[in-house]
């Protein structure tokens, strides 16, 4: 039973969430904490902490916890796959509408507005995170460093993202 009433509560999640990672977190948490009372708001936030410092979109790792939490490695899955199935879905949808539509002259113009619209998201977004991410002189002189030294260099990026970690550590401490 518990299975199906992950399944359920993440489907629902999943459809009603939209704005990226932080906003589903208060979605899950309504379902989880609040209206299931599968865990409580201390769990829920340890479980929010365990998400972000893993590989992954937090939202998604936030259910695939709580699924584990509730029932284990299938309700794990369970979990992680009724969240993303209806964006999956709808993204299906939407790519095989454009595919059918493409050369429709009035797709066309809808694409062809659309375009300075993403960009100016995509721009909104590196902003934003250029502010968090130069906020020192240091971090600003890291960044320089390895862009030049990855253009100009062969170094393995691996290895530039190990010692500029390193360094940042040093100077973040």
């Amino acid at each position: 039973m518990i299975y199906l009433k992950l399944f359920i509560t993440f489907l629902q999640i999943g459809s009603v969430s939209f704005g990226g990672g932080y906003s589903i977190l208060k979605v899950i948490s309504h379902y989880v904490v609040d209206l299931n009372k599968w865990l409580t708001i201390d769990q829920f936030n340890d479980i929010v902490a365990v998400s972000q410092s893993t590989p992954g979109p937090i939202g998604i790792n936030a259910a695939t916890f709580v699924g584990y939490k509730m029932g284990g490695i299938l309700g794990a899955l369970i979990a992680t796959v009724s969240v993303i199935l209806v964006p999956i879905v709808l993204s299906l949808i939407v790519y095989l509408f454009y595919v059918k539509h493409k050369e429709n002259e009035k797709i066309k113009t809808i694409i062809s507005k659309l375009k300075p619209v993403i960009i100016a998201m995509i721009c909104s977004a590196s902003l934003n995170f250029l502010k968090d991410a130069f906020s020192s002189f240091a971090s600003i002189l890291i960044t320089i460093t390895s862009t030049v030294l990855l253009i100009y260099s062969k170094i393995d990026v691996v290895l530039l993202l190990l010692i500029s970690g390193m360094i940042g550590l040093i100077v973040f401490r």
